[in-house]
């Protein structure tokens, strides 16, 4: 492998397809509609998309439920318009990486149905199987991530089967030599098919522990236990397999979905010696508001929790291994609603938190929709929560728990998954420019409407508005020029990285390369700030700092100016932020970016 792998130089991007382009009209984004805003992505300068699923499923987990790993779903369109979407993509200089489900498939898939019809036959043990407890009960007291037990019994095979999420997504046995062949050859399918990569769902859950023994009750929180039924030896095992079959030329890219993982599991995994996994994607740093309750029991967020996370995952995937630097995706909150201000500072929060983010060591993931600042839905009944986990938990909370309807939805609604499930926003179009207008005239009466309604803030927060509006109004453009400097910048690209002390709200890190380094600090909050003082102490080394990059010349929102702006609602120092003091105070929601050569 290269000293620097494709994959270290470049952003990725995340796209929910159900909700990025509908090219049909029939309110489902499809892969044709993909394939239609890849000059979007190119413009945006990022080098590669990772796609959820697109395979053929029941979609009872929007997708996340195969049942035919070599077929696409009909509702994105078919392989011939995958082959297109990746000759195009890759035309285009942009990278294609599939989300592969293999910790569990649908229970509609052939292999589970034969499994449970016919347990001595060739697919009898593609799944993990057990008897009854001697009580007649489950056999173990596992709790499913999407509540209730992790158990369903099937009175045609007479058995309970494992699911670590819905009945419908049962759990593949990777101890099965077969069932690691199965799941290499469909990645060597679509290897073949031009596939540069892949993000793996769950993959740190493929191997239990055995005996599935049940868990502690006095352990804590069910769901943060379900760390302790993997076993990481196997995992690990198994990894290097899957890698040793599907990537001979070393160019694939393997990124793991890894919740609960351990310390040691996560670096071991990503060491380039290790040839397992490429990146990680961790959790600590998307679980900052969440209460002892879990998910569901949230908390306010504080800015050096955040530090002390970020510091952590840096120190531990240092030297051979490569972070992942995500915000948000498909399965968090918006997070200029989550860690930012959506109301009074919407424009320059959802930057600076940005700059913040991806300039880290590490490959930034940006999921769709967060370099607009698209925000959380205003979710006020629970008949508007459609994803499964979501509206699961809310009549757990209700009908388990004993808590009161309002009090649940409140808990419920903020970090629900459908915030981040909302249909783009390309235009201020009817249904935001998502779909085509059905009816043909223009006011998007049409029969058909998109899967999950359109944010009501379309009309302002959208694609065309940004690339039409002054620069210092938007986030759009600054995610450009983030992104540019990225590149370009030796330090922010392949520099070490090193914390900056946390001055209450004000965190910050320091990027180094040989012949060049770089200072990140970032107000996360909506009072001016001092420079802190670990930021002035570096900054007092030398004379030659220049500002690279500010998000203080950023309008507030979309309806203010920017501070310091003229007449013409330009920012006096927009186009130089050189000129700005790096000792300056911080503006409210001020991320700054110092650059200097080393003698």
């Amino acid at each position: 492998m290269n000293d620097r792998p494709w994959w270290t130089d470049t952003a990725i991007y995340h796209i929910y397809p159900r909700s990025f382009q509908d090219s049909n009209g029939d309110g489902i984004g499809d892969l044709p509609g993909i394939t239609r805003r890849i000059p979007y992505l190119s413009s945006l300068g990022v080098g590669a998309i990772w796609m959820g699923p697109v395979f053929r499923s029941p979609q009872v987990d929007n997708g996340y439920d195969i049942s035919d790993y070599r077929d696409i779903d009909p509702i994105f369109g078919t392989l011939e318009d995958m082959d297109v979407l990746i000759e195009t993509a890759h035309r285009n200089g942009i990278r294609v990486l599939l989300d592969l489900v293999f910790n569990h498939s649908s229970n509609r898939h052939r292999w589970f149905v034969e499994s449970e019809h016919n347990p001595d036959g060739p697919y009898g043990d593609y799944y993990i199987w057990r008897d009854p407890a001697p009580d007649g009960g489950v056999p173990n007291n596992w709790t499913s991530f999407f509540s209730g037990p992790t158990w369903t019994w099937s009175p045609i095979r007479g058995q309970y089967y494992l699911h670590l999420f819905a009945p419908e997504q049962p759990d593949l046995n990777w101890e099965n030599p077969q069932v690691r062949n199965e799941v290499a050859d469909v990645a060597r399918f679509w290897r073949a098919r031009g596939v540069d990569g892949f993000r793996m769902d769950v993959i740190n859950f493929i191997s239990k522990v055995d005996g599935l023994p049940s868990i502690d009750a006095d352990a804590g929180d069910p769901a943060g236990s379900m760390g302790r039924i993997i076993d990481s030896d196997r995992v690990l095992t198994y990894l290097q397999e899957f890698r040793s079959r599907i990537d001979p030329d070393g160019e694939v890219v393997l990124v793991g979905e890894t919740p609960h993982i351990a310390p040691d599991d996560a670096r071991r995994y990503t060491a380039r010696e290790s040839r397992a996994l490429d990146m990680v994607l961790l959790f600590e740093h998307v679980m900052l508001d969440h209460g002892p309750g879990g998910r569901w029991d949230p908390v306010r967020w504080r800015p050096d929790a955040l530090a002390s996370v970020v510091a952590a995952h840096q120190r531990l995937l240092a030297g051979t291994s490569w972070p992942s630097l995500y915000m948000g995706n498909h399965d968090q909150p918006r997070i200029v609603s989550r860690y930012g201000d959506p109301v009074a500072y919407r424009v320059r929060s959802a930057a600076a938190l940005a700059t913040y983010f991806y300039l880290q060591r590490g490959t930034p993931i940006i999921y769709q929709g967060d370099e607009i600042g698209m925000a959380n839905l205003e979710i006020d009944s629970p008949e508007q929560l459609v994803d499964v986990e979501s509206s699961n938990a809310y009549r757990d909370l209700v009908d388990r728990q004993g808590v009161a309807p309002d009090e649940a939805l409140r808990r419920v609604r903020d970090n629900a998954r459908d915030n981040a499930r909302t249909p783009m926003h390309w235009d201020g179009g009817p249904h935001g420019g998502f779909m085509p207008d059905a009816s043909g005239d223009g006011d998007g009466d049409g029969d058909a409407h998109p899967w999950y309604p359109v944010h009501p803030d379309a009309a302002r927060w959208n694609v065309a508005a940004q690339e039409s509006a002054p620069a210092d109004r938007s986030v759009l453009a600054f995610y450009r020029r983030l992104l540019r400097a990225r590149r370009t910048s030796e330090p922010l690209r392949s520099g070490e990285f090193a914390p900056l002390a946390a001055d209450g709200p004000v965190l910050g890190y320091l990027r180094g390369a040989h012949d060049s380094e770089a200072l990140v600090i970032a107000n996360l909050s909506g009072t001016g700030a001092p420079v802190p003082p670990d930021g002035r102490t570096q900054i007092s080394r030398a004379t030659d700092w220049q500002v690279l990059l500010t998000t203080a010349d950023l309008a507030a929102n979309l309806e203010e100016s920017p501070d310091g702006a003229d007449e013409s609602g330009v920012a006096a120092n927009a186009d130089e932020p050189g000129q700005r003091s790096p000792l300056a105070d911080l503006a409210p929601w001020e991320a700054r970016v110092l650059v200097r050569r080393l003698a």
